[in-house]
């Protein structure tokens, strides 16, 4: 059996984020204005790589041009301490530091930070765990600038001006359930995994208990029997995490599918995304065209999700029919798909969503 996944654009053109809204800085320091602003909602998401042997980097939120300008928010990640300080800075005057959290920096490694403007706070995350959230002590409404500076490469910085319901980087809510329970309609669906621990939205290097972060493992599919597993691996299969891996994507799953495992997919669409889907199917070679278990097919372009299966290059009937359109551009969802012993449970969001049953 094996996991397919594909981002399809069919006879659409492809697009892309507003040119405005994307900036690749060639040095550091860096300091640019932010279009449009920052409102509620508003996303920044900076990627970037902290070389060997850096010691301190910054990012702020500037009210002008100027880097002497107010900073309603400075985040100052001090690779030598492991901490990350989050302060403001108003009329030449530092306030108060806020250094609890975790440290989720890695010498030599990438990162993407994606700061979230919410109402009261900035909502902040780190290779998709959420780390902190820092409340608002000079209104957001006068944030024109971001500067960057220190022993950091920048290589994007994104500014998306979705306003979701839902919060990037914000850990989902995690429950324990029995092995062999079942997905009932309209109960929130959950992975299996020890009490306390957290799903990163999106995904994250996970986090190591000495309190830094290991490297991630080879690309395998996250699937255990009867739940998820965080960073564990079953004897004699291939079924730890994968982070990041390139699209389209397949992986053999060695030893197939058994009723009460559990796939856990999270991710993010593009800004302008037409279509994308997620096969499971017999087998990674395109000829012969492979057997297709179960067909998620999403359709941005007509708010529509398809399920179908595919016997010797022949589709079945489609099934169509689904209470909402759950995904959104540019904002991350979290998916569950579990093997029952005639039907495939799909949920979203810790929300039950539609079942196939198997043909």
């Amino acid at each position: 059996m094996v996991l397919k996944f594909r981002k399809m654009f069919g006879d659409c053109e492809t697009k892309y984020p507003d040119p405005e809204a994307v900036v690749y800085p060639t040095q550091v320091p860096y300091r640019g204005p932010i279009p449009g602003g920052l409102h509620d909602g508003k996303l920044v998401e900076i990627k970037g790589t902290v070389p060997y042997g850096a010691d301190v980097f910054e990012i702020n939120f500037l009210t002008g041009l100027d880097p002497r300008s107010d900073r309603p928010l400075h985040i100052s990640v001090r690779m030598h301490g492991r901490i990350v300080v989050r302060n403001s800075y108003e009329m030449n005057t530092w306030g108060n530091e806020e250094r609890h959290g975790i440290f989720p920096f890695v010498s030599g490694r990438e990162f993407t930070v994606m700061i979230m403007v919410d109402p009261v706070c900035y909502r902040i995350a780190v290779n998709g765990q959420h780390c902190w959230e820092f409340h608002h002590r000079i209104s957001y409404t006068r944030v024109s600038s971001i500067y960057i500076d220190g022993s950091v490469r920048i290589e994007r910085i994104e500014f998306v001006n979705k306003i979701s319901p839902y919060q990037p980087g914000v850990p989902a809510s995690v429950t324990v359930c029995p092995p062999a329970g079942r997905m009932t309609p309209g109960v929130p669906a959950t992975p299996c995994m020890p009490s306390g621990v957290t799903i990163p939205a999106v995904n994250p290097i996970p986090y190591h208990p000495s309190g830094g972060r290991i490297v991630p493992p080879p690309e395998q599919i996250g699937v255990c029997p009867g739940g998820y597993i965080s960073g564990g691996v079953q004897p004699s299969s291939n079924l730890t995490p994968v982070y990041n891996p390139p699209i389209p994507y397949d992986y053999p799953i060695y030893g197939g599918l058994k009723p009460g495992m559990m796939i856990y997919i999270s991710g993010r669409p593009s800004a302008s995304p037409y279509r994308f889907s997620v096969n499971l199917q017999s087998g990674t070679s395109p000829y012969p065209p492979p057997d297709i278990a179960f067909h998620f097919d999403v359709r941005f372009y007509n708010h529509t999700i398809v399920r179908n299966s595919r016997t010797n290059n022949v589709w079945a009937a489609e099934e169509a029919s689904i209470p909402f359109f759950p995904f959104q551009p540019a904002v991350n969802f979290d998916m569950i798909i579990r093997v029952e012993t005639d039907t495939f449970m799909v949920a979203l969001n810790g929300q039950h969503f539609i079942e196939f049953r198997q043909r």
